[in-house]
C-alpha cells in the first residue's frame, strides 16, 4: 500500500494507468455495458480506496449525482453516436473525432469530481478502503453476484494488498 492521499495522484492520471492495466479495462467495461454501473464511479472507488480515504457517504452521494448527470447529459449520447459510427467504415474519422470529446468529456468529469473530493479533506488511512467506497458507489453490487465478480477482480487488479 502506498502512502499516497488521493490528491497526491490526479484522478485523470489514477484513471489512465488504472485503464492500461491488463483486464481493468475489461472488466470497467462488463459493469458499464451489462450492469449499467458507471465506470466513473467504479475509478473513485478505486482512486480514493487505494489512497485508504475515509469513505464519506455525503461525498460518495455527491460525486453520484455528478456522475449521471454527466452520464446522462454528455458522455451516453455521445458514446451511444460514436458505436453508431463505428458501424459505417467510411466514418472512421469520424469515429475518431467523437472518441476524442467522449474522451475528453470524461477527464472534464474527473477533474471535476476531484475538486469535489478536495472540499472533503482526510487524512487517509493506513489500509485500503475500497470496497468500503464501492458499497457507497455501487450499491447495486452487494445484490448482484456479477457485479460483485467484477468489482473483487477489479479490486485484486487496482489495490492488490486489498483482496480478500
Amino acid at each position: 500500500m502506498s502512502n499516497e492521499t488521493p490528491l497526491s495522484v490526479p484522478f485523470w492520471q489514477f484513471a489512465v494507468q488504472a485503464w492500461r492495466q491488463p483486464g481493468v479495462e475489461r472488466a470497467c467495461l462488463v459493469l458499464q455495458d451489462s450492469f449499467s454501473v458507471p465506470v466513473t464511479a467504479v475509478l473513485l472507488g478505486g482512486w480514493l480506496g487505494r489512497a485508504g480515504y475515509p469513505a464519506d457517504e455525503a461525498l460518495a452521494r455527491q460525486a453520484l449525482a455528478l456522475v449521471d448527470e454527466w452520464e446522462a447529459q454528455r458522455l451516453a449520447p455521445l458514446r451511444a453516436v460514436r458505436r453508431q459510427v463505428a458501424t459505417q467504415p467510411a466514418w472512421r474519422e469520424w469515429k475518431r473525432l467523437l472518441q476524442e470529446a467522449e474522451l475528453e468529456g470524461e477527464r472534464l468529469l474527473l477533474e471535476t469530481i476531484e475538486q469535489l473530493v478536495s472540499q472533503y479533506p482526510r487524512e487517509a488511512q493506513a489500509a485500503s478502503t475500497l470496497h468500503a467506497w464501492w458499497l457507497l458507489l455501487v450499491p447495486q453490487g452487494a445484490s448482484c453476484e456479477g457485479i460483485t465478480a467484477e468489482l473483487e477482480t477489479l479490486g485484486a487488479l487496482l489495490v492488490p494488498d486489498a483482496a480478500q
